[in-house]
């Protein structure tokens, strides 16, 4: 990444925010630069809107991290479902980290590497096997629907199941 404004919003949109690339550093893209510095927790940084160069190191290295804003937690899984931007405090996010780390747990769970999710029960088995998008499927013994979804076919240590063909269990 250059010095330019494009560059920046190109960063910016490539880690999740709604931004046009239009070259003008206006409001929005300021905005964007100060959610930037605020959510960033490798370190601190001034949440100024203004990209000096601590920033523009940043954002080169959280790119380089597969957009990530800490260790385990990229910016975008922070976007907003209303209108797509992301607002993101990093204590918030050393927080998840202190947690996650305090779970301990198998270090090849899916959750740990960001290819898996719990859900709350809203859906029948047989509807989200229909969607042939997930390759793991837990469900709820009680009830039948779904609590676990997983894309384990792109993980650390596929076990042969495809969204075509998933590992269901109950628990």
């Amino acid at each position: 990444m250059g010095e330019s404004t494009v560059e920046l919003q190109r960063a910016l949109r490539l880690l999740g925010w709604s931004l046009r690339v239009d070259g003008a550093y206006g409001e929005r893209t300021a905005a964007a630069v100060r959610e930037f510095q605020r959510g960033f927790a490798f370190s601190t940084l001034v949440s100024s809107g203004n990209a000096g160069p601590r920033t523009r190191a940043a954002l080169r290295a959280s790119i380089r991290r597969g957009g990530r804003c800490s260790r385990h937690f990229s910016f975008r899984a922070f976007r907003s479902p209303g209108d797509g931007w992301i607002k993101l405090d990093r204590a918030l996010v050393r927080g998840l980290e202190a947690y996650r780390a305090e779970l301990g747990g198998d270090p090849d769970s899916q959750h740990f590497h960001g290819t898996a999710a719990d859900l709350d029960p809203l859906l029948p088995l047989e509807r989200v096997v229909a969607l042939r998008a997930f390759s793991g499927i837990g469900c709820d013994v009680a009830s039948g629907l779904v609590r676990h979804v997983d894309v384990r076919h792109v993980g650390p240590a596929p076990d042969g199941a495809t969204v075509a063909s998933p590992t269901v269990w109950s628990r």
